[in-house]
């Protein structure tokens, strides 16, 4: 158990290394202090992998709607991990995604029907490039 509990440390250290120390959630104004949170809960059914985990400060991490739990939380919580690890990479946004966004900013315009996912992905999308 104790060697199980060192390799889960030094994986959540790496990690939060690999991030620049920093908080991926986009409206965060303290930015210090990073911890390690599950996207999806180990009691859900989450895992302790890269992949399920986000580098969150100790203010948005102890918010209490992040810890709602609820399918739309985890999916928004994926996407401000995706987005973070994005910029920290130095990964921007090409002509084809521009048009893809523009297309679906039309689309949202004229129909007024995206899903909540769609909405959520966009709205991100669009904060992040601010």
């Amino acid at each position: 158990m104790v060697q199980k509990q060192t390799k889960r440390t030094l994986r959540l250290m790496l990690y939060k290394k690999l991030l620049n120390y920093t908080c991926a959630h986009p409206e965060c104004i303290s930015g210090t202090d990073i911890e390690a949170h599950h996207v999806r809960p180990l009691y859900k059914g989450g895992v302790d992998k890269f992949w399920n985990i986000i580098s969150l400060c100790w203010m948005c991490h102890h918010k209490k709607k992040l810890h709602s739990r609820s399918e739309d939380k985890m999916l928004e919580l994926y996407v401000y991990k995706t987005m973070h690890e994005f910029n920290i990479c130095g990964f921007s946004f090409d002509e084809q995604e521009e048009k893809f966004l523009e297309n679906l900013r039309q689309y949202k315009r004229e129909h007024k029907r995206l899903t909540a996912e769609e909405n959520l992905i966009l709205e991100n999308i669009e904060t992040i490039k601010e």
